[in-house]
């Protein structure tokens, strides 16, 4: 194995090796044009460091060629490959070097400098980096931790295809619908990746990319849509992908009924909007329904067809939306639960208010007055006070999230 002369600089002027990071890499590539990892993402880039004079480079890099180029998969297109060749003294042997390993045509051939070797902490040739598509760094191969040649061969193409296929935990919060030039939030949680990738199309097919970073797990990024109708949003971490379907509105003043349910006019009241007792019959226009199951009964008919379930037994709730269930304990009068539920049903917007109590029920109206519903939201009431009555600084939105 040849030591590069690389490893002979460090070793000279004493420079650390910076840590390894895939973003904002860039390069020169032979003949014209810049490679830009940005451009590549939703495919595995696999950078290959290497000199003129490497002989390690010389017996690896053909081989790795043939695995190549006889191998379906790694030549379907979703693999890239870019030899990045480091010859500041003889920039002259870069193309004779690049020939001599008798690339696949799709192969690309960089010129590199030392700020790119540092980039990724390089010390030897032949290095391989791969990232995967997300722009996450994936893995790092040394020759120095895999010194025979067939083994470095078999052990790239086998992290190669890992990167691609690696399944990544990704749970995405999206909402449904918004307003067009207010804030779309999209958020989530991603395991095994450092940032996820986010394609948005536009209603006429336009797409953007945006990258969010991931934080102890979770990430989060604000994005606006700027023209009214349905968008796609798709999530992407490695190769796993999550996609919904948001539609982007024209502001415009809604007006919705109350129907309130049994001992619940007074949640009804902090609407200021026109109210009546509920009944069981579903009537035209947008609705806020408010009370539980056990007060309206158009609430429990709702809850029915809709798989939601709000019920208490003494002290002990439950609120249960399709597979997500959250339990409660529940003093009256002094700590309460509600769930809040926008959705679209026959063309007009119904929001559902419902308490485990009657208390829960008025915390609910105040997050309603407050806008911005949509989907689904769990929000809690604690009698901080003391003074027995439901105040908005009490009441606090606990989960938020989109339809199962």
């Amino acid at each position: 194995m040849n030591r590069a002369i690389i490893l002979l600089l460090l070793s000279m002027l004493c420079l650390p090796i910076l840590p390894t990071s895939a973003s904002g890499f860039e390069a020169p590539i032979y003949g014209g044009g810049t490679f830009k990892l940005s451009d590549y993402r939703g495919k595995v880039v696999v950078l290959i460091f290497s000199q003129p004079t490497c002989s390690h480079c010389k017996k690896f890099i053909p081989l790795l060629a043939d695995a190549w180029r006889t191998d379906p998969e790694l030549s379907s297109g979703r693999y890239i490959v870019a030899v990045a060749m480091y010859s500041p003294s003889n920039p002259q042997a870069i193309l004779p070097a690049f020939r001599s390993y008798n690339p696949p045509s799709s192969w690309i051939l960089l010129t590199v400098s030392w700020s790119h070797l540092l980039h990724f902490g390089v010390k030897y040739t032949a290095t391989v980096v791969i990232i995967d598509p997300s722009g996450n760094l994936f893995a790092k191969i040394e020759p120095e931790d895999v010194p025979y040649i067939p083994d470095m061969v078999s052990v790239t193409v086998e992290k190669v295809k890992e990167a691609y296929h690696r399944p990544v935990d990704l749970e995405v919060d999206i909402p449904s619908r918004v307003q067009v030039g207010e804030p779309l939030v999209v958020s989530g949680t991603a395991t095994g990746v450092n940032s996820v990738r986010i394609v948005l199309v536009s209603p006429d097919g336009v797409k953007g990319e945006y990258s969010a970073m991931v934080s102890s797990g979770h990430f989060q990024i604000s994005l606006t849509l700027s023209e009214p109708g349905e968008w796609i949003v798709r999530v992407i971490a490695g190769s796993t992908v999550e996609e919904r379907r948001v539609r982007a509105e024209i502001p415009s003043e809604v007006h919705f009924r109350v129907l309130y349910g049994e001992h619940d006019r007074e949640a009804a009241s902090i609407l200021g909007l026109e109210a009546i007792r509920s009944g069981d019959e579903l009537p035209d226009g947008d609705l806020i329904i408010l009370g539980g199951p056990k007060a309206n009964e158009l609430a429990a008919r709702l809850n029915e067809e809709l798989g939601i379930v709000v019920n208490i037994n003494g002290s002990r709730g439950i609120i249960k939306v399709g597979g997500r269930v959250w339990r409660f304990q529940v003093e009256y009068g002094r700590s309460d639960y509600a769930l809040i539920a926008s959705l679209e049903r026959d063309g007009r917007r119904i929001v559902l208010g419902e308490g485990l109590t009657r208390f829960g029920t008025r915390a609910a109206a105040i997050k309603i007055a407050d806008g911005g519903i949509d989907g689904i939201t769990i929000i809690r009431w604690m009698d901080d006070n003391g003074n027995g009555e439901v105040d908005p600084e009490e009441v606090e939105v606990i989960f938020r999230g989109s339809w199962p």
